[in-house]
């Protein structure tokens, strides 16, 4: 997720206070003063998994957020991380058939751990995400070279090697998410780390189709062992850059984990984000989004086949609700609230491509029909400056509608037979 990512998931639990203990707390003393709440219709969802939790996390869930149980499934905690899991991997980056003894005894001491949590929600509001995010060797080849993982592996030719190594990597991430399931049988779960399309910014920007496909075969290799054990999907949108591409990446990402997945079935694809910049930005770590970057987070992974979003964030100082681009993120995401019955029901079309798009620097435009007479249109131009407006001519069924793209807004639109209506968040 990010350099926090240990912090966050030591404190946790620990730092956690009951939801219900502050549900009388005064809005206006704890900074959610003008932040709205919306009620997301059919299987559309919006989730907070901002820690420490306390009064923060019971004005989200009182606004229509719902909870996350995350658990850091690796560390040992009880332990002094004497048994880390991943300490353990550095040692054999490249041999998967060498698990720690212990490596159920510290998963499970984990998942108990968070369900022991005054603030676990045990039932289908909540979702329960292992955060599970280490490397492995992914040059095969190098691997096979190996002569002690080769032995181990059983396998006699290096195509035979590749599915077992593969397979096997993908248990370190599967046996959580079933002895989770065997605990908590009702809360869907999901994993923070691999994804069936891992997160990507230079590998798609500028890139074609067979580029892009090219550069992530091993994703789908690793994660056709793995679907079978989660109910959901992640897709990782941190923003890195306060650039125009930020809105197709966001988007890109959870179009190809959303077009990648549909091959095992309907499960849902929920995009994980942040109100910061990434950590990895050296000038911009810290930094909360620009405006117009918070505002499309909100709503882009909607109409690119996300069924709805988790907003994290590590905020260990925080004593009041932490983001200034909170009240904005939730207006423009009031939208999809607004419409959630006719989204969650709607047929979204996927064309051109969100990468398609973003190499030739044009406008995104989705599509969302939800009867020949009713359309959702999103339309953004983040290329162009704060101040100027272009217009787009679209294609609703039999009709032909223009928009006008202001700033770089991501404005979403409401087609009918009265006419097109603006729904804007700023």
């Amino acid at each position: 997720m990010a350099v926090r990512v240990t912090r966050r998931e030591l404190l946790a639990g620990a730092t956690a206070l009951a939801a219900s203990s502050v549900a009388g707390a005064d809005p206006g003393a704890t900074g959610w003063e003008g932040v709205r709440s919306l009620k997301m219709a059919g299987d559309l969802r919006a989730f907070w998994n901002v820690t420490p939790a306390g009064v923060n996390q019971a004005e989200a869930l009182r606004r229509g957020f719902r909870p996350v149980n995350l658990v850091g499934d690796y560390a040992d905690y009880a332990g002094k991380q004497r048994r880390n899991i991943n300490n353990d991997l550095k040692t054999h980056p490249d041999n998967p058939w060498k698990k720690p003894p212990y490596f159920r005894e510290i998963v499970e001491q984990n998942i108990r751990r968070i369900l022991a949590a005054p603030d676990a929600v045990r039932d289908q509001a909540a979702i329960f995400v292992h955060d599970i995010e280490f490397p492995f060797e992914q040059d095969v080849a190098k691997a096979w070279a190996n002569p002690d993982v080769r032995r181990d592996s059983g396998a006699a030719t290096l195509s035979a090697f590749r599915r077992a190594y593969l397979r096997e990597w993908a248990t370190w991430f599967s046996l959580p998410c079933r002895w989770s399931k065997a605990m908590l049988p009702k809360q869907p779960v999901g994993i923070y780390g691999p994804q069936p399309f891992r997160r990507d910014y230079w590998g798609i920007a500028g890139k074609t189709a067979q580029q892009i496909d090219g550069t992530h075969v091993l994703d789908g290799e690793l994660w056709r062992h793995i679907d079978p054990f989660v109910d959901f999907y992640v897709a990782s949108i941190y923003v890195f850059y306060d650039d125009p591409g930020s809105v197709f990446y966001m988007a890109a990402n959870v179009e190809e984990n959303y077009r990648r997945t549909r091959q095992y079935g309907a499960k849902p694809v929920y995009a994980y984000e942040w109100l910061r910049y990434h950590d990895s930005n050296a000038k911009l770590k810290g930094h909360e989004l620009a405006p117009w970057l918070a505002e499309a987070a909100a709503v882009v992974p909607y109409f690119s086949g996300a069924r709805g979003v988790v907003l994290w964030g590590w905020e260990p100082k925080a004593t009041r609700q932490p983001y200034a681009r909170l009240p904005l993120f939730m207006k423009s995401l009031g939208r999809v609230a607004d419409l959630s019955e006719k989204i969650a029901r709607g047929t979204l079309l996927l064309d051109p491509p969100a990468a398609a798009l973003w190499k030739k620097k044009a406008p995104l435009v989705r599509r969302l029909k939800v009867s020949d007479a009713e359309w959702i249109l999103l339309g953004v131009n983040p290329w162009q400056s704060l101040t100027a407006t272009s217009r787009v001519s679209v294609r609703c069924g039999a009709r032909q509608v223009s928009l006008t793209l202001r700033g770089r807004h991501t404005d979403l639109f409401h087609v009918t037979k009265a006419g097109v209506r603006r729904l804007a968040a700023a």
